[in-house]
């Protein structure tokens, strides 16, 4: 168990640095968007911030699947090392860009190697944390890789106020080293856990031959779409994520445009904000596992829709009632407390319960792929909305109404997710007879 418990450590340590990275650099454009508007000429429109990072995460999440099948199959550790190190030293040539063509294609190259990360320290996860604790240890991983964005909101903040037009792209240079740094990190600490050894039926059986019994097959990929649990899952994260994108890509815009704050000083409050974020994914987890031990089979489902029912009257406030810079910053507060409770510490987790060991790398990247793909396109949509009517009905229509669906979509999971997570702990305790007497024989 001690052995467990520091070889635990160590992973959310390297993957937490890698999240880290991947949070700053996922935000760092739409951090800096108001100086970069003013940096390419022509000045950019507020669309075209939605369109750069709606082909980001459309092509991030078409090669997700494939990071996550390479990662059911192959060493999790080669896979994190070779992608986190490629995207890092990619990202430096977004600071390179002169023109928004530029800054486009670089962006997009980036994205070659960012979806290796999640499915592959997702899958590990589960094998170092059991099914009552997985809640916990995503918050944790998540809240360390949240400082990112609080990194990048203040170190943004900072270049600008020294470097007025430059300083954003000296944000792209650091991050790009950093990243590579990770990279380093990860192939030194990071040892890889045997498949399944988390399994309560199968954590005092498992050895490595035992582990290469249920290597990942192509063929497996139909217990994941045959799964109703997972397309519920799919189908809430993608309303969910919607409403998180359209504030994280325009909050900086609405405090520079709506409230007539100079970009440093919104960059400084996002960070401010970021707290509550960071605060909020590690209650989360425990939140989820909680409440999974009171209701169980249906506590990640109302930790999920509880969070959502505080979202919906918070955005409320934020955008009709924020008029100064304490109030903008309480409601801001709020809704990052809640606003990843449904995606990170209740979907993932219960996307672990319904799959197998060699299974859960390839089902996190399709999530992320139907989940960060779809509600990115409905952000591009919300966009091209926001350049006819502003921010404040954009967030009004589509970020209220977008977590009101998720929250009215996650009833059906109460019927299904309850029986498949019985049917996967049916399936290990025949696996444990299997490796028994395989071991007997």
């Amino acid at each position: 168990m001690e052995k467990s418990r520091k070889l635990g450590a160590r992973i959310i340590s390297a993957l937490g640095f890698g999240y880290f990275v991947n949070s700053a650099q996922e935000l760092s454009i739409s951090l800096n968007y108001p100086t970069i508007m003013k940096a390419f000429t022509p000045a950019l429109p507020l669309s075209a911030l939605a369109i750069i990072n709606g082909w980001r995460v459309i092509i991030q999440t078409l090669l997700t699947p494939l990071w996550g099948m390479a990662s059911d199959r192959f060493s999790r550790k080669k896979v994190l090392v070779i992608g986190v190190g490629l995207w890092g030293g990619l990202t430096i040539f977004c600071g390179l860009s002169r023109t928004y063509s530029e800054l486009f294609i670089s962006w997009l190259i980036c994205c070659l190697g960012l979806g290796s990360l999640v499915p592959a320290g997702f899958s590990m996860l589960a094998d170092i944390y059991g099914p009552a604790e997985r809640g916990k240890a995503i918050g944790f991983l998540n809240a360390i890789g949240m400082m990112g964005i609080f990194a990048v909101a203040l170190g943004s903040g900072a270049m600008l106020k020294a470097f007025p037009l430059e300083g954003w792209r000296m944000v792209f240079f650091i991050i790009g080293g950093i990243s590579i740094f990770s990279a380093l990190v990860m192939a030194i600490l990071i040892k890889e856990p045997l498949r399944g050894s988390a399994e309560p039926e199968l954590e005092s059986v498992i050895t490595e031959m035992a582990a290469s019994q249920f290597r990942f097959k192509l063929k497996d990929l139909r217990q994941v779409f045959k799964s109703k649990s997972i397309w519920l899952m799919f189908l809430q994260g993608c309303f969910a994520l919607a409403g998180l994108y359209l504030l994280l890509n325009y909050f900086t815009s609405w405090l520079t445009l709506e409230l007539k704050l100079d970009p440093a000083s919104a960059d400084s409050i996002f960070a401010v904000v970021i707290l509550g974020l960071v605060i909020g994914s590690v209650l989360a987890g425990f939140a989820s596992d909680w409440a999974e031990k009171k209701f169980p089979g249906k506590g990640r489902i109302i930790s999920s829709q509880f969070s959502l029912a505080i979202l919906v009257p918070a955005m409320l406030g934020f955008i009709l009632f924020a008029k100064t810079i304490i109030l903008v910053i309480a409601f801001a507060f709020i809704i990052a407390f809640f606003v990843d409770w449904t995606r990170r510490s209740s979907l993932q987790p219960m996307i672990q319960n319904v799959m197998p060991p060699e299974l859960r790398g390839t089902a996190l990247a399709l999530a992320e792929f139907f989940m960060g793909g779809i509600a990115m396109l409905m952000v591009m949509g919300f966009a091209k909305f926001a350049d006819q009517e502003g921010l404040l009905k954009t967030f009004l229509y589509f970020g209220c109404g977008s977590w009101l669906i998720s929250f009215l979509i996650a009833f059906p999971l109460y019927g299904f997710y309850p029986k498949e997570y019985a049917r996967l702990r049916e399936e290990m305790e025949k696996r444990r007879e299997m490796i028994i007497r395989t071991e007997k024989n």
